[in-house]
């Protein structure tokens, strides 16, 4: 057992390919499970949960199972610090949503969900050209989600 989440990511970081998953998914529990992990919230603590929850989206959607892959990357947006970052992790959420969810009202309302967050996030770094994109696909996302409301 781990003592702290630093030693439980060294661990995670050796771990072979094969065992990627169990390794940050042990890191993962760790924090949740021990009270001065899951209640601290200093940097180092964050961005070694970012990586982890990071670690594990990418496991999962090199598996093509986009759909537990965007509740990690979901799970890794407020933990991150940099604008940059939180882009990415949104660009990967859009790409997870268009490509893991069959059903089409969960595919729109995944797309819509990722496109707002990145809207917002293109807004506050002054890209209104990517914020508009953004804009009109959350708009088109919500437009096909009330239609198929109305029809029910």
């Amino acid at each position: 057992m781990p003592k702290d989440i630093v030693e439980a990511y060294a661990l995670a970081v050796k771990a072979r390919e094969s065992c990627t998953r169990k390794a940050f998914e042990e890191v993962v529990d760790f924090c949740e499970n021990d009270l001065s992990c899951s209640t601290d919230n200093s940097r180092r603590r964050n961005t070694l949960l970012l990586w982890s929850y990071d670690k594990l989206a990418q496991s999962f959607a090199r598996a093509n199972q986009y759909a537990k892959a965007y509740g990690w990357w979901h799970k890794a947006l407020p933990l991150a610090s940099s604008a940059q970052v939180k882009i990415n992790l949104s660009l990967n959420l859009l790409d997870a949503a268009n490509k893991g969810f069959a059903n089409m009202l969960d595919k729109a309302a995944k797309i819509a969900e990722a496109g707002a967050i990145l809207q917002k996030l293109y807004l506050e770094n002054n890209d209104v050209a990517n914020s508009q994109k953004m804009q009109k696909l959350t708009d088109a996302a919500t437009a096909l989600l009330v239609q198929s409301k109305a029809k029910n």
